[in-house]
């Protein structure tokens, strides 16, 4: 690297220095900021800049460069007194700027620390609700499988009935066959010879213990048949009736279902809302740490 270029990166730097520090520029602060050992050039670099800026606070303050020697001296005291008290009002806005940040990075920490809470009782609130949505899931199935089940047998004593009825309506039929045979027997019984009425009577009363015994089983029968029909419409109601109780309790575990999703998804939103919040803090923050730093460098 040549003289010239040297001589140039360390003029620029003592600028730069004293615009970032407020301090006088020095060999030992210029030299890592060029990354070149040449305190010769850097020393000379700083020479220059400090005339040029003596010149350029005297024009600032009306000065003719012609001044005597003694006033410029003391306006050049007047300057450095100002550079001063300038310096120690920015190092105390830095300060409370500092603090005010302190106080924003505790903020945030405490929201962030807030926000990780929340999201830890989210997850923890969405993994209750996913087991109690399985079991109510699991019991909805049982409670179906059940349900189906008790069809099946309401089906099965439907049958029952049924086929007990059609029981009933062929044992009837017959009770009336056997009436109408014996009402004409008795016709053909009074139609017949005098000399065969003994032995008709005979058999008369014969088929009339038969027919009264024939009687009396099929009447023990449909009674029988029809106690059983009544049973069977007593279970029939008690299906029912539990059938009922079952939609009902499906009907009551639907609705608290839908009633603790309702209160996830006001979870969920709680939590969009507080992260925007975030957001917004961090936007303010980020903001005003640029302001800070654009009054910083103007300043």
């Amino acid at each position: 690297m040549n003289k010239t270029s040297t001589y140039s990166k360390a003029y620029e730097a003592c600028e730069a220095f004293f615009l970032e520090s407020g301090q006088v520029p020095t060999i030992e602060a210029i030299r890592p900021m060029i990354g070149v050992n040449s305190p010769a050039i850097i020393s000379s670099a700083i020479k220059s800049w400090k005339q040029d800026l003596s010149l350029n606070v005297r024009s600032q303050q009306g000065l003719d460069p012609g001044t005597p020697k003694a006033l410029m001296d003391a306006a050049t005291e007047l300057w450095a007194l100002a550079l001063t008290e300038a310096k120690a009002s920015i190092k105390d806005k830095i300060s409370g700027l500092d603090a005010k940040q302190l106080e924003l990075d505790q903020l945030t920490e405490d929201l962030k620390k807030e926000a990780d809470r929340i999201g830890q009782l989210v997850k923890i609130t969405e993994e209750k609700y996913q087991e109690e949505a399985t079991y109510l899931k699991k019991e909805n199935e049982r409670l179906a499988a059940e349900t189906a089940s008790a069809l099946a047998q309401l089906e099965s004593y439907r049958t029952t009935v049924s086929a007990v009825e059609m029981k009933n309506a062929v044992l009837s039929e017959a009770i009336r066959q056997e009436k109408e045979k014996y009402q004409k027997l008795d016709i053909q019984y009074e139609r017949e010879h005098e000399w065969s009425f003994k032995r008709i009577e005979e058999e008369k009363e014969n088929h009339r213990r038969e027919t009264a015994q024939d009687m009396y089983r099929l009447q023990s029968e449909a009674t029988r048949n029809k106690q059983a029909a009544e049973i069977a419409q007593t279970k029939l109601g008690q299906l029912s009736q539990q059938l009922n109780e079952y939609r009902d309790k499906v009907s009551l575990l639907e609705t608290n279902l839908a009633e603790e999703k309702l209160k996830l998804a006001g979870l969920t939103l709680d939590k969009a809302n507080l992260q925007s919040e975030i957001n917004v803090l961090q936007e303010r923050i980020r903001k005003l740490t640029t302001k800070v730093k654009k009054s910083t460098i103007q300043k």
